[in-house]
């Protein structure tokens, strides 16, 4: 009996009628609760930096989009390495400078001001000791040219090994795979170096379409990062030289003047910072830091500007979390 009511029997035209109804709307519902969470996902936050002045004599660290602390030098800048306790700083009456990190801002251990006849252009931390203090120090000199590997001190720092390079050098980092010298020359080379024969084991450059290289890093997959002036690209290159993927990078409201790259993790992602200065004196913003994606070259994120405003002139920016980038 009905008694008036309403009554499906499965298989029924008013039961498929009814079903395809209520699957549609659950549907529709799964697919609006997704949007709604999408659009409410909160954006990553954007890492603390350090940059190293271009104008200014100057380090400068932005955290959470606003400066936290700035430190002067008595000369120009040249290079920037950001370390587990420590900043080591190329320029300056000092030539190369060990700062220890503080909760806000840094302090003074040592330099190499008595270390004479030098025109260090970069250096960074080849080696450390029992106490985890740096104790070797690589370090490119456009004086020679060369690279050579000193005492990380003050007193009578004893170099250790040097070579002799065909051009001036610009940028120097260690080859997280290899451990040996990845050097960035002038005539826009990058040569790889083993120390321990004293020889070229890579090499890329012009002939290879880059004309204006400013800064290259290798991560522990045998993977070089390029930054290439001439044309705002940001390459990645496998081991056989062959070509993982090109980004140009975007906003440039002008020529590409200085460009540098750094390696850092974030939530377990390999990431690339590039920080770049434009060259002119246009009201747009001039210097930009870029997050890339490392395995694909995607720019995940970018920023230009503190609560002051846009970023002070710079010539380098480096991630200031102190982590290693191990393979893991």
């Amino acid at each position: 009996m009905n008694n008036g009511g309403w009554r499906f029997t499965v298989g029924s035209p008013q039961f498929r009628r009814t079903g395809c109804q209520v699957l549609f709307l659950g549907l529709m519902a799964f697919l609006l609760t997704g949007t709604v969470n999408a659009q409410t996902e909160p954006k990553p936050a954007f890492p603390t930096v350090v940059l190293c002045g271009k104008k200014h004599n100057t380090l400068y660290c932005v955290r959470h989009d606003k400066a936290y602390w700035d430190y002067d030098f008595d000369g120009p800048l040249k290079d920037l390495e950001s370390l587990p306790g420590y900043y080591l700083v190329t320029g300056g009456s000092g030539q190369v400078s060990l700062l220890k990190k503080e909760w806000k801002g840094c302090t003074p251990l040592w330099d190499w001001s008595d270390f004479q006849g030098l025109s260090v252009e970069s250096a960074v931390v080849a080696d450390w000791d029992e106490r985890d203090r740096p104790a070797l120090i690589l370090a490119a000199d456009s004086a020679a040219p060369r690279l050579f590997l000193a005492d990380a001190r003050a007193k009578d720092p004893k170099v250790r090994w040097e070579y002799k390079l065909t051009a001036a050098p610009v940028r120097v980092h260690l080859c997280t795979d290899t451990g040996n010298f990845l050097v960035v020359l002038k005539d826009s080379t990058v040569e790889e170096i083993f120390f321990q024969q004293d020889k070229v084991v890579w090499q890329l450059g012009k002939a290879d379409g880059l004309d204006n290289i400013r800064d290259a890093v290798r991560d522990p997959w045998a993977n070089t990062y390029l930054a290439d002036a001439a044309t705002g690209d940001v390459l990645c290159f496998g081991p056989q030289k062959q070509v993982n993927w090109k980004t140009h990078l975007p906003f440039a409201p002008g020529p590409f003047e200085e460009m540098s790259l750094s390696l850092f993790r974030d939530n377990h992602k390999r990431m690339v910072m590039a920080a770049v200065h434009f060259a002119g004196n246009g009201k747009e913003s001039r210097n930009v830091v870029y997050i890339l994606n490392a395995e694909t070259g995607k720019v995940a994120a970018w920023n230009d500007h503190d609560d002051k405003g846009g970023y002070p002139a710079f010539l380098k920016a480096v991630p200031d979390k102190a982590d290693y980038f191990k393979k893991q």
